[in-house]
């Protein structure tokens, strides 16, 4: 009799056991599942400037997509820092890994507190071949298929939202970001960005247009605070 209540008092412990390394192995499969959907599907940015204002206000939080890649004008993206710094492969793979586990909110080389060492967040408004101007912050386009030069806003398919100031009669153009430009023509492959913040923001007015391979995503939707909620 103890010799069978021993047997079973070693399969209930056993099958605990069986129990237990199941749960551990499903919970650790399942973390590495949302790390990898976080980091190569979709995952989540905050903004903490005002430069996309009102559309993405100040602190709030949006999610993003690597894997959305046709870029259309009107889009909201992400940039890639416009001065990373250079990392050796081990440094690389180690800033990945430290990435993976922190949902994309924790980099070892952007924490310098330099804004070109940040990534930025921008509105596709020119695409390859246009020929664009600015004047008083609002910018005109003419599509490479197109004679006519039409505003951003009546050339846009999603109407979007801009801030911007007019500057007194006396201003000097030339001071902080230009309100104005001449035309350029973008090249192959080439996006001109900009802050939807048009008074105190950087972006293309200062970079100049940027690559393909400098976007790194598109930002989804805008979902925190919940107040902000809205869909790109």
């Amino acid at each position: 009799m103890k010799h069978n209540g021993e047997i079973f008092s070693y399969q209930i412990k056993k099958e605990r056991r069986r129990r237990t390394c199941f749960l551990i192995l499903f919970f650790i499969c399942l973390y590495i599942f949302i790390n990898v959907l976080i980091t190569f599907l979709i995952y989540p940015v905050k903004q903490n400037s005002v430069s996309m204002i009102p559309d993405v206000p100040e602190k709030s939080v949006v999610m993003v997509s690597p894997v959305a890649g046709n870029y259309q004008r009107g889009d909201v993206v992400l940039l890639e820092p416009r001065y990373s710094q250079k990392k050796n492969f081990f440094l690389s793979q180690v800033d990945f890994f430290v990435r993976f586990f922190t949902a994309q909110q924790i980099s070892l080389f952007e924490e310098n507190g330099l804004p070109s060492s940040k990534s930025h967040i921008r509105r596709i408004v020119g695409m390859p071949g246009d020929t664009i101007y600015m004047r008083d912050y609002v910018l005109y386009i003419k599509p490479a298929s197109e004679r006519h030069f039409l505003t951003e806003f009546e050339i846009v398919e999603e109407p979007y939202n801009v801030t911007f100031y007019v500057p007194p009669a006396d201003w000097d153009t030339e001071i902080g970001v230009k309100g104005s430009f001449d035309e350029i023509t973008l090249g192959y492959n080439e996006y001109f960005v900009l802050a939807d913040n048009r008074k105190s923001s950087d972006d293309s007015r200062l970079w100049g247009a940027v690559k393909k391979d400098e976007i790194s995503a598109k930002v989804l939707m805008c979902y925190f605070p919940f107040r902000n909620f809205k869909l790109f």
